[in-house]
């Protein structure tokens, strides 16, 4: 036997040199996407509401207690177990060696493993592994007369001897299994799911090894590390070998022959695992030091290997687009809604089963504590709601089980995978509940005016909702992802007879310098992946649009990420955190701080936007203004701002809106734009009176505005583009004698018009007196001849020159006594507003 075991060296060696040159390439690939991702900077996005604590030291302590365990002597003794964040069970002799620091008896990793509880079930599984049955009866299983307790636990592992538990009341077997399934969930999938170079080439590799042996469906046994799915793999080849020429030179007892082949099977399975790990340890090295060579090639060349590699993918992709997209067609999108009814109905009872067991225990602590005094019973209880008993919710997702021999007909396909993955989010789900919730009810204690019991419901309400869109994200990934792994490989295994030959033939457009960084099957594969994810994207999005198992759409919930945010005064109990409500539904603000600053009703504000004829003097008047700046209006939904639309050239005439204070108090905006200096004060100051002309007010002294440059569309009429083109000329003739400004070509439909206030500035002031006395009209004129004149036709397109001039066309508008609704009076606002005509050329 023991030849025999030796001999399985040499053939695992035979294995590893058909699998190293595979690894190698593949090591390769994923070295280089990930300089890619670098190079792109690819962030992952943030697609969770719930708070996510952090991953817990692996020293952490998980599970810990006295348990009667089933040893080599075939009896139970008491050993102390504990169970650390690693997720692999140590086996102590007594709690006072744990104490001492000495090392366990033994560590068991139960990669792979079924977790049973009554003796029936487990020797059908032990008949259906052991091939030297022969009805023979044997006491293979611990005797049933012999138990401490009566709640048993059978620990079943796949190449391995098995381990049995016992306890004394049906909790303890409870608590143990729960936590025992956990480690068995993180030893199959966690090392699977690192995102790392070595994991991501070795599960290619695994998967091009295999279907270059004709193995295209899924695998039951891809659990654990790469040594141990690598034993796994080279295990189901070698078991005929050890049938056939170990089992006969077996010598034992007739009842004891089952235990003696177990034992051997363990035997070559740690032997083939040492093994591989020596073999597989120098492939990484030597995988390790070849991409530090080829880094250097795959920074400086990746836009050429990145071009190659299109260049071949279009060749691939005319070659094979049809077929695949008609055998899709015809063979994999009707069974498409089928599997995902089959998919997600265990699958959504274990979300909502785990939904209604968070609320049923935060409902109760809302009951328990109504008293912020309880501090600490309250801290006790959150975290035994972290420590919640999810057995109820697996054994609903274990409903998949069910649905196998659904999914086998059309597709074989393994679904222990799929529960493993399933359970694992689930879990993490429910730990962001608890965790959620916490952080909401702690921030609550520190704010003594918070009432706890409201806080607390209010808490609860809010990590429901965010559970329910973390729920649907997770479930859709989930269930894409299932119908991907269920419908490829049958996609592959149809296609393979004709594609299989053809593909080395496109090595002819790689070049040789990339060669290593660009693989056919590895595009081939992309291809066909990318024509099934259309059809499975469609049937998902179909369910979600349906609203199916609850299934929501990208747009259904559109509040905050922050949870820690408390419900704004006023909101229902259930509303989200926050709620991106637009700005003109927003609860109004007090009024704005224009009133507290000299623009009372009694004051007018004078606005004025730069001329050409005068952009030194409005350069000036910036300095000054910057200088003099003291306050920034902050943002306000009472905070008045305005748009002047006047004429084009090039576009149809529009009726002009009617500036009066409703439309002025319509076209409130909520950001910012106003900037107000001091005004400057002086003995022969006066409020000017309302309705005042624009020539007679006070313009020197008031305070000064700086609003930013805005873009606004222009209109006008038939009267005006006559009385404006005189003045337009006259525009021109006095910009041609100021200084060239060179502006960006604009849209003539619209155009930056930048506004100031002046300072005490007496060219500013001729320049205003020179405009308002001439051009600027009545806004009640201005209104009734805006409503009564007819729309003209589209005016004679100007010179370009003729536009970078009126681009720099200098408009003044002011505002006279401008009254803000005050909480004392609640008076309305009085503008008057004058705005100087475009010039037509």
């Amino acid at each position: 036997m023991i030849s025999g075991l030796c001999c399985l060296a040499g053939q695992v060696d035979e294995k590893i040199k058909e699998f190293a040159p595979i690894y190698r390439k593949q090591y390769s690939l994923a070295y280089l996407s990930q300089i890619r991702d670098e190079f792109e900077q690819r962030k992952e996005e943030h697609t969770q509401f719930l708070k996510q604590r952090a991953s817990p030291e692996p020293g952490k302590v998980l599970y810990e207690e006295n348990v009667h365990c089933f040893d080599d002597s075939r009896r139970w003794k008491v050993r102390y177990i504990v169970i650390r964040a690693t997720y692999i069970l140590e086996c102590y002799e007594s709690y006072k060696t744990f104490l001492k620091g000495s090392a366990p008896l033994h560590r068991l990793i139960p990669t792979g493993g079924t977790i049973l509880t009554t003796e029936e079930k487990y020797m059908e599984m032990i008949d259906q592994c052991c091939p030297c049955t022969n009805n023979v009866q044997e006491d293979f299983a611990p005797p049933v007369v012999g138990m401490p307790g009566q709640f048993p636990v059978y620990l079943r592992l796949p190449y391995r001897r098995d381990f049995y538990f016992c306890f004394q009341d049906e909790n303890s077997q409870v608590e143990f299994i729960s936590i025992l399934s956990d480690c068995v969930r993180h030893q199959n999938k966690d090392f699977l799911k690192k995102t790392t170079c070595e994991v991501k080439a070795f599960l290619k590799a695994i998967q091009l090894y295999g279907q270059k042996k004709g193995q295209y469906e899924s695998w039951d046994m891809l659990v654990g590390s790469d040594v141990r799915v690598l034993a796994n793999l080279f295990m189901e080849d070698l078991m005929p070998y050890l049938e056939k020429e170990l089992q006969p030179c077996l010598k034992s007892k007739r009842a004891d022959k089952r235990r003696v082949w177990f034992a051997t099977v363990e035997a070559a399975y740690f032997l083939l695992q040492e093994h591989l790990l020596e073999r597989i340890s120098t492939l990484k090295q030597e995988c390790q030091e070849m991409v530090k060579q080829q880094e250097v090639i795959m920074r400086s060349d990746m836009d050429q290997i990145t071009s190659s590699r299109a260049f071949l993918e279009g060749k691939l992709r005319a070659m094979v687009t049809e077929p695949a997209t008609k055998y899709c067609t015809e063979q994999v999108q009707p069974y498409l809604p089928a599997i995902l009814e089959e998919v997600m109905g265990p699958i959504s009872l274990g979300f909502i089963e785990a939904r209604d067991l968070s609320e049923s225990m935060m409902e109760q602590l809302c009951q328990d504590f109504q008293d912020p005094e309880q501090r600490e019973e309250l801290r006790q209880a959150l975290f035994k709601m972290s420590k919640a008993n999810l057995q109820s919710c697996y054994e609903k997702v274990n409903g998949l089980a069910d649905h196998v021999q659904e999914l086998q007909q059309p597709f074989n396909y393994c679904i222990k995978g799929l529960v493993d993955s399933t359970q694992i989010d689930l879990k993490q789900l429910m730990e962001n509940i608890e965790y959620t919730f916490e952080l909401l009810v702690r921030k609550a204690l520190e704010d003594p005016s918070v009432s706890l019991s409201m806080a607390m419901q209010k808490a609860s309400n809010r990590v429901l909702k965010q559970f329910d869109y973390d729920s649907s994200t997770v479930r859709k990934r989930i269930l894409q992802e299932a119908l991907i792994n269920i419908t490829l490989p049958s996609i592959k295994k149809h296609l393979a007879p004709s594609f299989k030959e053809e593909l080395p033939k496109f090595e002819q457009y790689i070049f040789a310098d990339y060669s290593n960084f660009i693989n056919v099957e590895n595009v081939y594969e992309d291809i066909i992946q990318q024509i099934l994810e259309k059809d499975v994207s469609m049937v998902v999005k179909e369910a979600a649009s349906k609203k199916k198992f609850n299934l929501f759409t990208e747009s259904r919930y559109n509040f905050s990420v922050s949870s820690l945010s408390f419900t704004p005064p006023g909101s229902a109990p259930s509303s989200p955190a926050r709620l991106n409500t637009s700005p003109s539904l927003r609860t109004p603000l007090p009024p704005s701080p224009l009133l507290g600053n000299g623009l009372t009703a009694d004051k007018s504000m004078t606005v004025h936007m730069s001329e050409n004829s005068a952009m030194g003097q409005a350069l000036t008047i910036m300095e000054k203004i910057d200088e003099g700046e003291k306050t920034l209006l902050e943002e306000s939904s009472d905070d008045v701002f305005f748009t002047a639309e006047t004429s084009t050239s090039n576009t149809s005439a529009e009726t002009k809106p009617d500036l009066t204070t409703n439309a002025l108090e319509a076209s409130v905006c909520s950001t910012p734009l106003i900037k107000e200096t001091e005004a400057v004060e002086s003995a022969g100051t006066c409020d000017s009176p309302k309705g005042g002309d624009a020539t007679s007010s006070d313009f020197v002294n008031k305070p000064t505005v700086v609003i930013n440059p805005i873009y606004m569309k222009t209109s006008g009429s038939d009267d005006e583009s006559a009385e404006t083109e005189d003045h337009r000329n006259e525009t021109i003739k006095t910009s041609n004698d100021q200084a060239q400004i060179n502006s960006p070509t604009r849209d003539e439909s619209t155009y930056p018009i930048s506004v100031c206030l002046s300072t005490e500035d007496p060219k500013v002031g001729d320049i205003y007196k020179e405009f308002t006395g001439k051009h600027i009209m009545d806004l009640s004129e201005k209104s009734s001849e805006s409503q009564s004149s007819p729309n003209i036709e589209d005016e004679t397109r100007p010179l370009d020159c003729v536009k970078e001039i009126r681009d720099l066309v200098v408009e003044v508008i002011e505002i006279e006594d401008v009254v803000q609704p005050s909480k004392e009076n609640g008076e309305k606002v009085q503008v008057q507003t004058f705005e100087e005509q475009d010039a037509v050329v």
